[in-house]
């Protein structure tokens, strides 16, 4: 095997893949990715779960293939001086040659490294990259963090009335963002390793469409030069509409000003709870936060608030990264009383709901 590459294309080509590495895994071929060299190079690596493969146009001097640690040669290529790079396979090892500087490095076994399963593409979804990416980017926060919970940890993505809806949830809040589709899209929930993967491999400007396949509980994903293999969770997201509750009281802020306010005031908040006290009135929104040991903040912002002032709390980080994602200007949201969930909204087609702390 032999092929001279370009360097920003493969250094680029090598960083897309890292995230499936496995850092300290029991299978040490997991830890490798493999070259193959043929009517074009690919690149091929996989934890078992996520497998990605990228195909470069390159120049082939000999074909073959050959399996070598991932980390090691994204590093030695991201410091290698020159544009043009050699890889030749000599036997056991690797040559990499750039300028003046040579390397020689050991590999692995090409026959132990994991065939990658690829579906049959009879059966096509696509959608918009940019629809794609910006529902994924305005849900993520709210995934369950761990597989402890299988079913919260991923975003749900299902039609609902002409719309491709994403939705995300940890049991304490829930965020969904949607947009006008339409096509067909079977249901999935795709796990939160696979979405930051997605944003990664879709974070460059390649195409705007996205291709999908599905069959198997595993899904391929198509975009440029790049398919992604994952196997999709293999359990049922809750019915989540039960929990969106119907609040007749509404109250409008500036989304900045919102944001700022609860910057500042959070910081002295609880560590545990983060917890901030809205005082909503008519015209005015005052925020404080207490902390035992440090001691209490207060500030206060216009609003426009349609509905009986009360008071409620809640979990600042929370309300923050449920506000960030808002396109718009002002920020809705949508209440009822200090104990019911609250739904905040700005964009047309994103909504998160947010449970209260109980006040004490």
């Amino acid at each position: 095997m032999k092929v001279i590459v370009k360097k920003e294309q493969f250094l680029k080509s090598l960083q897309k893949v890292q995230g499936v590495i496995e850092k300290r895994s029991t299978m040490p071929i997991l830890n490798n990715i493999l070259l193959e060299a043929d009517e074009a190079l690919t690149i091929k690596a996989t934890n078992l779960e996520i497998s990605i493969i990228i195909r470069e146009n390159t120049e082939i001097v000999e074909k073959g293939d050959v399996c070598i640690p991932a980390k090691k040669i994204f590093e030695i290529v991201k410091l290698l001086p020159e544009n043009d790079i050699i890889i030749e396979k000599s036997e056991k090892n690797l040559i990499i040659k750039s300028g003046k500087t040579n390397y020689k490095l050991f590999t692995f076994p090409t026959e132990d490294f994991p065939k990658i399963k690829t579906i049959e593409k009879q059966k096509k979804t696509i959608i918009n990259k940019n629809d794609f990416v910006n529902s994924l980017s305005k849900v993520e926060y709210a995934i369950y963090p761990d597989e402890s919970r299988e079913s919260l940890n991923g975003v749900f993505i299902h039609m609902v009335d002409q719309k491709l809806r994403f939705v995300a949830s940890d049991g304490f809040r829930l965020a969904y963002n949607e947009f006008n589709y339409n096509d067909k899209c079977e249901d999935m929930l795709i796990s939160k390793k696979t979405v930051s993967e997605l944003k990664k491999i879709l974070s460059d400007s390649e195409g705007d469409d996205i291709n999908f396949y599905l069959a198997d509980n595993t899904l391929m994903i198509e975009y440029g030069n790049t398919t992604l293999v994952s196997r999709l969770k293999d359990a049922k997201f809750p019915n989540y509409k039960d929990v969106i509750p119907s609040n007749p009281y509404k109250l409008y802020v500036n989304k900045n000003d919102f944001l700022n306010t609860l910057k500042r005031i959070s910081v002295i908040s609880e560590e545990n709870t983060k917890s901030v006290v809205l005082n909503i009135y008519e015209n005015l929104v005052i925020v404080k936060s207490y902390n035992a040991e440090i001691g209490n903040a207060e500030d206060e912002i216009s609003a426009s608030y349609e509905g009986v002032p009360f008071e409620i709390c809640y979990n600042a980080a929370f309300l923050i990264e449920a506000i960030e994602p808002i396109e718009a200007e002002k920020v809705e949201l949508n209440l009822k009383d200090a104990g019911t969930a609250g739904v905040v909204s700005g964009d047309t087609f994103y909504r998160a709901v947010i449970m209260p702390i109980r006040l004490q």
